[in-house]
């Protein structure tokens, strides 16, 4: 794109301080200087894009040939924002000729069965994105719940132990990055199983990360005392106490105290 000379610099300028009072004085006028060719829009820059390509941005953007920097942004971030990857998008005005549009994706915290694995943000979003493309160890969602078909969001039921995933890996990210499931245990409760040993926590949602390093602890204990041996599940529902039971088929359990024995 060429340089604008001097003239058309001194234009721009004359004709953007003159924006404001145009708006008071006459939408009319202000119209009619906002489709003077030097508003045109020549450049869009879009900045936080991962999965997204520019190209896709652009497309939803739709501004045609003839679109002005002085268009409507709201009528912009509606088509932007419809695009089920995004999750929120700003534009901002770079007079006379560019915009800049930022976006911020839906990150993807679980996978979730539509009945085949399909990623979810932790708002309980379905993500498109395409698992041969992109690498995604994340946790499974165990749900019973059907989706129907062509639906946007899952069921309230996948929705909070999305939630509930992200709230795990904004307190304790390597144990959330360990799981290997998480189902709901009963009402208020869920049963995460770890990969890594293969046991399960169960815990009240919103468990701090002090509390689950309490957990993990207690299970070091047991697996020491039982040769290395994993149990079935850690529990962590009993105030300052958790309790390690015997793999299935067994009626051993353990009570830990929270600091220790």
């Amino acid at each position: 794109m060429r340089n604008p000379t001097m003239k058309q610099q001194l234009k721009v300028l004359v004709v953007t301080f003159a924006i404001g009072p145009l708006a008071y004085w006459g939408p009319g006028l202000l119209k009619t200087v906002s489709e003077l060719e030097v508003f045109a829009v020549r450049n869009v820059e879009v900045t936080g894009i991962k999965v997204l390509t520019e190209d896709a941005v652009l497309e939803r953007l739709a501004l045609g040939s003839f679109a002005s920097v002085w268009g409507d942004a709201d009528v912009w971030r509606e088509r932007i924002a419809s695009d089920p990857m995004v999750r929120t998008v700003e534009i901002r005005r770079r007079v006379p000729s560019g915009l800049l549009v930022r976006v911020e994706e839906r990150a993807p915290v679980a996978l979730a069965g539509t009945p085949m694995l399909e990623p979810v943000d932790a708002e309980g979003y379905r993500l498109p994105i395409d698992p041969t493309l992109y690498r995604l160890d994340l946790p499974i969602i165990s749900s019973g719940r059907a989706v129907p078909e062509g639906a946007a969001l899952f069921p309230a039921e996948v929705r909070s132990l999305a939630a509930e995933v992200e709230h795990l890996l904004a307190t304790h990210q390597d144990f959330a990055h360990r799981i290997s499931t998480i189902r709901w245990y009963s009402d208020g409760v869920v049963a995460v199983r770890l990969q890594s040993p293969d046991v399960d926590f169960i815990m009240p949602v919103h468990t701090t990360g002090a509390r689950i390093r309490e957990g993990e602890s207690a299970l070091g204990h047991a697996m020491q005392e039982g040769a290395g041996r994993s149990p079935a599940e850690v529990d962590l529902r009993f105030a300052e106490q958790v309790v390690i039971r015997g793999a299935a088929g067994s009626s051993s359990a353990s009570t830990f105290s929270a600091g220790g024995r």
